[in-house]
């Protein structure tokens, strides 16, 4: 196994649905980054996240055992940006009011909305490190 380059922004994908997660390995691996890992629900991407620090975090909302909310809370405290992925359009307005959420997606996601999203993302990071 080769070592990935220390350019590539490591991106996780948390989402209960496996075609979805496909879909969007694919388009993170097109956008030139790297997939770190992947979770099927809450719970394993706070236990993943903890273990592996990745640069942003691809949530979906609705996931058993740990919602994507919850997750998100507890992820963000490591200082990991997280964008909520969701099928339901009018969750945007209730997940952009909360902390951890940086952007919000509606399914289906294009890969041009994915890559804004993810610079958002670490533009966001950069942002709260630096003080700004």
């Amino acid at each position: 196994m080769r070592a990935e380059s220390p350019s590539k922004v490591r991106v996780a994908i948390a989402d209960d649905d496996a075609t979805q997660r496909i879909l969007l390995q694919l388009f993170v691996e097109r956008l030139g980054h790297h997939v770190a890992w992947q979770a099927e629900n809450g719970r394993q991407a706070i236990s993943l996240c903890g273990a592996e620090r990745v640069d942003v975090v691809l949530m979906d909302l609705d996931m058993p055992e740990v919602d994507g909310l919850e997750a998100a809370d507890q992820i963000s405290e490591w200082g990991v940006p997280v964008v909520l992925i969701s099928g339901m359009p009018d969750s945007q307005y209730l997940v952009l009011e909360l902390e951890p959420i940086v952007s919000h997606l509606t399914k289906p996601v294009s890969m041009q909305t994915l890559n804004s999203a993810i610079l958002h993302a670490l533009v966001d990071s950069a942002r709260k490190r630096l003080g700004a």
